[in-house]
């Protein structure tokens, strides 16, 4: 009786995984679109950030963060001269605490943690509130220590409020429940600046919401082992 009880567990386990076939795919790339019109050039379609779980963190950028953690990185694909030197989040209880200090993970950057000005200029206008204790600046002096070269690359970890999973951040990424702001200096020939806002679309248009199906090969062993439970169990039944 206990084998026939126990297969029928595992039968069911497989069952549920089966029905569990779409993920989202980490890392998750975010567009950005422009939210004021101060510079005559439009860059965003260079700006993008990176939502990395603790697994693919350590996988893609050796990067080692804990289990309830995820790895925002952010890049300027430069083409036109420009520098990200605020970052803004507007986050409605996704986000537990941010780590300090930064992660420098390419390229030449130096942030801290004391946004100025404390909201994304402009923000008022589309109802973006920054939440306190999450973001970064670039600390005072050479403007270099900006994102402002395609080899930039830096990186925030952020904790997750309890109960959140990665998958419930990227429904708020796409829900825009959750939303970044970028503000970026130093905009092409004019220098102007312009504030950025996450969208909810992959990079390049993708679309976040594309889940990713189970490959044929997990499909293969779940169908495999749903089975052989179901023969166990008739066997254990005889």
């Amino acid at each position: 009786m206990k084998s026939f009880v126990l297969s029928k567990s595992f039968v069911a386990a497989g069952v549920l995984l089966l029905s569990s076939t779409q993920v989202f795919a980490s890392p998750i790339s975010l567009d950005f679109t422009r939210v004021t019109n101060n510079s005559s050039q439009n860059v965003a379609s260079q700006l993008s950030v990176e939502v990395y779980n603790s697994a693919d963190a350590l996988t893609f950028l050796n990067q080692s963060i804990g289990a309830t953690d995820v790895l925002f990185t952010f890049k300027n694909a430069v083409g036109i001269a420009s520098n990200i030197a605020e970052i803004y989040f507007d986050d409605s209880n996704f986000l537990l605490s941010q780590y300090a200090p930064f992660l420098q993970l390419g390229g030449t950057t130096d942030f801290g943690t004391t946004l100025n000005p404390s909201n994304l200029p402009g923000g008022n206008t589309i109802g973006f509130v920054a939440t306190s204790g999450f973001g970064a600046d670039v600390n005072p002096g050479n403007p270099n220590k900006g994102i402002n070269a395609s080899n930039d690359l830096l990186g925030i970890r952020i904790a997750l409020q309890t109960g959140v999973s990665f998958l419930d951040l990227a429904h708020g990424l796409q829900d825009e429940a959750l939303r970044i702001g970028l503000h970026v200096r130093s905009i092409g020939t004019d220098g102007d600046s312009d504030s950025f806002v996450s969208d909810g679309d992959t990079a390049g248009g993708g679309g976040l919401g594309s889940p990713v199906p189970l490959p044929a090969a997990a499909w293969m062993f779940l169908t495999g082992l749903v089975g052989f439970l179901g023969l166990q169990r008739r066997r254990t039944a005889v």
